[in-house]
């Protein structure tokens, strides 16, 4: 069987800004701090001064990996799965794999056509079928119905 999908070391980092805040600011402290920075200004106005907060900055962004070294190949016919924690880059792998998204490292090969089921467990209803949720979601258009209907297999 041919391969299919074929993914090769993928990793995708999101940076992550933080905001810097103070715990409270009075309009006394707003005003000494102008008045500071513009007595500073005009008695050495060519010094480089530091503020205290400059001399120890605290990390105003971070990156977090999602996904780091992922690879893997599905062959014509195979069924995966994909599970784990919450956090665990699920849903990041197939926005990559569905194209919603770019990785940051790696390649991901596809052979045919791939369409994304993100949110199919939205709006569940334990009356139906995983069938039919699954038309729902996609938009019950016939050619996939028939596709569905045909003892589950997807071409």
């Amino acid at each position: 069987m041919s391969t299919v999908i074929t993914v090769e070391n993928l990793g995708k980092r999101y940076t992550l800004h933080h905001q810097q805040r103070e715990q409270y600011t009075a309009l006394r402290d707003v005003i000494t701090n102008g008045v500071r920075n513009l007595s500073i200004k005009i008695f050495s106005p060519f010094t480089i001064h530091h503020s205290r907060s400059s001399l120890h900055p605290s990390p105003a962004s971070e990156d977090f990996w999602t996904l780091k070294d992922v690879s893997f190949e599905v062959k014509q016919g195979d069924r995966i799965g994909i599970i784990g924690r919450n956090g665990a880059g699920k849903s990041t792998l197939l926005k990559i794999l569905s194209r919603i998204t770019e990785p940051t490292t790696g390649s991901v090969r596809i052979k045919g056509r791939v369409a994304g089921l993100l949110e199919v467990g939205t709006g569940f209803h334990p009356e139906l079928t995983g069938r039919v949720r699954l038309a729902f979601a996609v938009g019950v258009c016939r050619k996939f119905w028939f596709l569905i209907s045909n003892d589950g297999i997807f071409v």
